[in-house]
């Protein structure tokens, strides 16, 4: 394997894509990661309300972000090909289907799911915060439609510059917002977990009106010059391309945000300390999303130039970077277990919840890198569904039966509790990496002596 670092190019090649990438996933995910911090330090009740509201709200917005990744591949084709005016019909398409499917997004989130959160929650104190949150962050997921769809026109355009300028303004005010409205400074009330869905409201409304006012006036080539009303209800092309993938997020998200659903049976300092572990984690894992993405892109180009022995060579430099990535990862986790959930919050019980199950979840953060490196070589082979199946087999046949019957049922389950839940995890996971390895070896073969000549037909 050490062969897959003989050419700089390929690796430069690798990092070249790696890095800008994750920078720009570690931006947006900070705002969560800021509210958590923030909240853990003002009250663990809101902390665990905020951590059950979003595992609520998470997958129908990520349903609304995953729809509006349909306008990359159609922007993308118009542009190079000398059609930019066609970008004004796909982006007021964009703009029509993200009010509408924002809309009733709204309407489930303030209508559905406070009665999830009642039945969730087992104090009445966080039952009411949650639902609190719920009713107050509803009205922005037309606005995170909006932003997403307004992020993919610049990327596709090939101007990451200022979606990257809108996210890091985004976290810089949404820092800003929370310290005056969580602990009410600047003569405002503390409104706590209120005031961390106040202040994430105002940050989508802020990053849309930033796009929309640079392309309009600022930008010398704008890219959504006029919105076209009639196109707002003629979505259906932009629908097909993007449903798909909105309810694939969707159904990965929701698997995560069962954890927490689960954990509530264990009582709110339990969703304090799951609200922890999941930020905590979700941090660490932003630079093996990026992974997955670039894994995608280069197999693609590669399949399309050298065929497999070029997709063989990237995916050892990708590996070893893998490798080296989560070897840091244990170390720091394993040695700073009981210090990493003071940074969340200042209870000691919840603090002890959180440090014991971070022990557990830096055990499985290999089968986690190569089950997502794997994840994005198979699809730039344009093998989607087996990844799917794969999820679906290993997490729901065997993370969440195995890890419930730990925490409830098994001989130990007084001593686990909630941690049998994230043992379950880590099992489902290997046997998910396990799966994805077996497959792509199998591609690999079935594609050996072959090149795909061009690079559509793979990604």
């Amino acid at each position: 394997m050490l062969k897959g670092f003989s050419s700089p190019s390929i690796l430069k090649e690798v990092l070249h894509l790696l890095l800008p990438m994750v920078l720009t996933m570690t931006l947006e995910l900070s705002i969560s990661l800021v509210d958590t911090v923030m909240l853990g330090h003002y009250s663990a009740t809101h902390l665990a309300a905020v951590g059950l509201a979003s595992s609520l709200w998470l997958p129908v917005g990520c349903f609304l972000i995953g729809v509006t990744f349909g306008i990359t591949p159609l922007v993308t084709r118009h542009l190079h090909g000398r059609q930019p005016k066609l970008v004004n019909i796909y982006m007021s398409q964009a703009v029509g289907l993200s009010i509408i499917l924002g809309v009733v997004a709204c309407i489930v989130t303030v209508t559905l799911l406070p009665h999830f959160a009642r039945m969730m929650a087992t104090q009445e104190e966080t039952r009411r915060v949650a639902v609190d949150y719920l009713y107050i962050f509803a009205p922005a997921l037309p606005m995170l439609a909006l932003m997403t769809a307004y992020k993919n026109l610049f990327e596709a355009a090939g101007r990451p510059g200022f979606p990257l300028f809108v996210a890091s303004t985004g976290l810089l005010l949404n820092i800003v917002f929370n310290y005056v409205l969580i602990y009410g400074k600047l003569g405002f009330p503390d409104l706590g977990a209120r005031g961390a869905a106040i202040a994430s409201s105002l940050s989508l409304y802020l990053s849309v009106t930033f796009f929309f006012v640079y392309d309009r006036f600022f930008n010398k080539r704008p890219l959504f010059s006029r919105l076209i009303w009639r196109y707002m209800k003629k979505f259906s092309l932009l629908l097909h391309i993007g449903a798909p993938a909105g309810f694939a997020f969707t159904f990965e998200v929701a698997l995560f945000s069962s954890m927490t659903w689960l954990i509530s049976s264990f009582g709110d300092l339990a969703l304090g300390a799951g609200q922890i572990v999941m930020s905590y984690t979700s941090i660490l894992f932003t630079p093996m999303m990026a992974m997955s993405a670039v894994t995608a892109i280069v197999v693609a180009k590669a399949m399309s130039k050298e065929g497999v022995s070029g997709v063989r060579k990237r995916l050892r430099v990708i590996l070893w970077l893998g490798l080296g990535y989560v070897a840091i990862c244990f170390s720091i986790t394993q040695y700073f277990h009981d210090v990493i959930p003071y940074i969340y919050s200042s209870d000691a019980q919840v603090v002890a919840m959180a440090a014991s199950i971070l022990l557990i979840s830096s055990s499985y953060q290999l089968p986690d890198m190569l089950q997502t490196v794997f994840t994005g070589a198979l699809r730039g082979f344009r093998d989607t569904r087996s990844s799917m199946i794969a999820f679906a087999v290993s997490l729901f046949g065997l993370s969440i039966p195995f890890g419930y019957w730990l925490s409830h049922y098994s001989p130990w389950a007084d001593t686990l509790t909630l941690r049998g839940f994230y043992i379950g995890l880590g099992a489902g996971l290997s046997l998910l990496s396990l799966i994805l390895v077996v497959r792509l070896r199998f591609i690999l073969q079935r594609y050996e002596g072959k090149r795909i000549l061009s690079e559509r037909e793979v990604a």
